[in-house]
């Protein structure tokens, strides 16, 4: 009989119901889903993160710590460790000592899951993508951490007040030489020389077929051009109003980050502003427009990105006008525009006149950025 691994997967602050509301578009919910689809794959613990039994309680949610669920067409065990406090602390001794403790949690919930009193030594890979847990885990059951680094979470800016414990954690997972994955070079760089990168990719059968044009896209005159995903500061406000200015219809589409940028953006003639929707609509609409353009500011957090939009934009037979950041280079030479803020009138000039990609084209495209190719290396990782 075939040995099969056992696997721990936690996310980083969010919940599995996080997954299911964004229909499994990120990295997280799609490692989530490799790995519950590989039959290597013996039992599955899907762990969130802390949370505080006072918030926990006061909301009606349960405080048990194991439940079966179904995912990705399995049956797994979902966890959900609770403490008292709702937040991490800002000192690394406190919070090593918390993640610490979160390890045996996972290890409780493991062996729970198996039916044993308590986990068998180096038993299990621990496949994450919260730093902490990453960095201070090391209960005896963990034979092998694997992490991924979506975002720079040293250089975001509404976690500043725990950036040196994030260092920390940074120069921990060297020391313990865990694996680790990122979505960019330039987040592979900061964390450790050892990482390897693994993009941002696209669901294939959400995009591979093309769709009619939603009826409110399709009224709006072109020609169109297209901004998806979190709405919010990182936008360079001079770059969003001379698109504005330029398009016959400027759109922007995703989660209402910010109520400011939001309320900004709607005083803007030729811009109009959609609420996120499900991965088809998305599809759909971005294929109904001409140019898709990614006017970010040029900011830490920011250049460690992997673009998710920017995959959307060409798997949709778009071109793209982005701004010049580490991430935006060597996806597709000829139809991304890559762009310095003096030069971006010219670089929107040549993708309105690039038009669509050929059929053959994005379809070829789709298929090297799939989901399912960007994470076979993370689960060799977790089971090899």
């Amino acid at each position: 009989m075939t040995h099969k691994a056992d696997v721990v997967f936690t996310f980083s602050y969010e919940m599995f119901e996080d997954s299911v509301a964004r229909e499994f578009c990120t990295p997280a919910d799609q490692t989530l889903l490799a790995l519950a689809a590989d039959d290597r794959i013996g039992n599955l613990v899907v762990s969130d993160p802390f949370r505080s039994y006072v918030l926990s309680a006061a909301r009606g949610r349960t405080t048990s710590l194991i439940e079966p669920f179904e995912v990705g067409g399995r049956t797994a065990m979902r966890a959900r460790p609770h403490r008292l406090r709702r937040h991490d602390a800002t000192d690394v001794a406190t919070v090593e000592k918390a993640y610490q403790k979160f390890g045996e949690i996972l290890g409780d919930a493991l062996a729970q899951t198996r039916g044993e009193p308590s986990p068998r030594p180096d038993s299990a890979t621990l496949v994450t993508y919260h730093p902490f847990a990453a960095a201070w885990c090391d209960a005896p059951w963990i034979s092998k951490i694997v992490y991924f680094g979506q975002d720079d979470w040293a250089t975001g800016e509404g976690v500043r007040r725990w950036w040196d414990v994030y260092k920390a954690a940074y120069q921990r997972m060297e020391e313990r030489k865990v694996e680790i994955f990122a979505v960019s070079q330039e987040l592979c760089n900061r964390i450790s020389p050892r990482a390897q990168v693994v993009p941002n990719g696209v669901i294939a059968d959400k995009w591979r077929p093309l769709r009619p044009a939603p009826a409110r896209i399709a009224e709006l005159p072109g020609p169109r051009v297209i901004y998806t995903g979190s709405i919010g500061p990182r936008l360079d406000k001079d770059l969003v109003e001379l698109t504005a200015k330029m398009a016959g219809s400027l759109i922007f589409m995703g989660h209402f980050g910010d109520a400011g940028v939001i309320s900004w953006l709607r005083t803007l003639p030729n811009v109009h502003v959609f609420d996120r929707v499900g991965q088809e609509e998305l599809a759909a609409t971005t294929q109904a427009c001409d140019v898709g353009v990614i006017p970010h500011r040029d900011q830490a957090g920011i250049a460690a990105m992997s673009p998710l939009k920017l995959y959307e934009y060409l798997s949709a037979g778009l071109p793209a006008v982005v701004i010049d950041l580490p991430p935006m280079h060597g996806v597709d030479d000829e139809r991304v525009q890559i762009c310095s803020r003096d030069k971006w009138a010219e670089g929107l000039q040549r993708a309105l006149a690039m038009g669509r990609a050929d059929e053959q084209r994005r379809q070829r495209f789709i298929d090297e950025v799939s989901w399912q190719a960007r994470m076979a290396p993370v689960v060799e990782a977790s089971v090899g």
